[in-house]
């Protein structure tokens, strides 16, 4: 505890904290507080905090520190758990207050299971980290191991019938934004980014090097996203329709006020709003991503090649992600081999 004047009044340090004590600096008041610093109840009278930082103090300071490295679009998404996940079960509470039971308990009462990896990893493990290095605490409480969290996410992609459907249920420049997806597997996001500089019809190519997210056009977060990929005569139909109506701007897709899209979320309603009048079953719109995938390896299109379209690192995670769509040859294979003399591979092999 330290003591310090400013303006006639004693001020207390403690903790890395500074409280007025009300009391003007005196030999009797400095001495008062020296004998009573560890007496918490003495504190309470001066509304001083004698437990310093609180644990949304440390969030906030790591949070802080994220924001000099990572873009605005990360920052939103941690903020958000912050806000949302972290901040109900940990306000005004005190790193010496954790304990593993507390941790164990707030684990199995958070909704959403796949937050706690973020709000853990990201955000409160650093946290109190920090809190070891300051003094408040001496060991972490994260000693309680994370539930393992399985993905309710399925891959349900459109039959050729319903893509056909979905497709002439709408117009204008939504259905051409529906007609890119389902002919080239592109992220909504990627789709919304595309500028009329990235379309090549004279090579039947396009060029992904951006995408849209929460009103920032940026690049994507994977080498392997950005990637130029053919563009099917099928696509191609759809990028010319929409060449009439923004043909002379710089984005390829603008919203109804001639504006460019904020993110995939603005396609949302109107998306769900197709699958409602078609009595389809609700899903998201990267299904239509899954769609073009499943549609291209049941039909035994080069799943290297639809791993270049999807921008996918490898062909590995292609081969993971699609394993049932992908037909299988139930034939005899035949090789370029095929005409060598068989003779001679029966001499060879005895």
């Amino acid at each position: 505890m330290k003591l310090y004047n400013r303006n006639g009044i004693l001020y207390i340090y403690l903790h890395g904290v500074r409280k007025s004590s009300g009391l003007k600096d005196t030999k009797e008041n400095r001495k008062l507080l020296e004998n009573h610093h560890k007496r918490d109840e003495f504190y309470k009278k001066f509304d001083v905090n004698t437990k310093g930082k609180t644990v949304i103090d440390f969030c906030e300071e790591v949070l802080r520190e994220k924001e000099k490295t990572l873009e605005p679009t990360s920052m939103h998404n941690y903020y958000n758990h912050l806000e949302k996940n972290i901040l109900p079960k940990f306000d005004k509470k005190y790193p010496q207050e954790i304990t593993p039971m507390f941790l164990k308990q707030w684990y199995e009462e958070m909704e959403f299971k796949s937050s706690l990896t973020i709000c853990v990893s990201a955000i409160l493990k650093p946290a109190f980290e920090n809190a070891i290095i300051e003094g408040y605490i001496k060991t972490s409480p994260f000693v309680v191991t994370l539930p393992t969290v399985k993905s309710d996410y399925e891959i349900k992609p459109f039959t050729l019938e319903e893509m056909t459907r979905i497709l002439n249920c709408e117009r204008g420049v939504f259905k051409n934004i529906l007609g890119v997806a389902f002919f080239t597997g592109m992220r909504a996001g990627e789709i919304l980014a595309l500028k009329w500089k990235d379309i090549n019809f004279e090579n039947k190519s396009i060029t992904i090097e951006t995408q849209r997210t929460r009103g920032y056009t940026k690049k994507p977060k994977t080498k392997s996203s950005i990637r130029t990929i053919d563009m099917i005569s099928q696509c191609e139909v759809f990028l010319k329709e929409q060449r009439k109506l923004t043909g002379l701007g710089e984005y390829v897709f603008l919203n109804t006020k001639n504006k460019v899209f904020y993110g995939s979320g603005d396609l949302q309603y109107k998306w769900y709003d197709v699958l409602r009048r078609l009595k389809l079953e609700k899903r998201g719109i990267h299904q239509t991503r899954h769609t073009f995938a499943s549609n291209m390896l049941s039909n035994m299109e080069n799943p290297l090649w639809v791993s270049q379209m999807l921008g996918h690192k490898s062909l590995v995670i292609t081969l993971n992600t699609y394993t049932k769509y992908i037909k299988k040859d139930r034939n005899a294979k035949t090789t370029f081999l095929d005409n060598m003399n068989l003779q001679f591979c029966t001499n060879l092999a005895q």
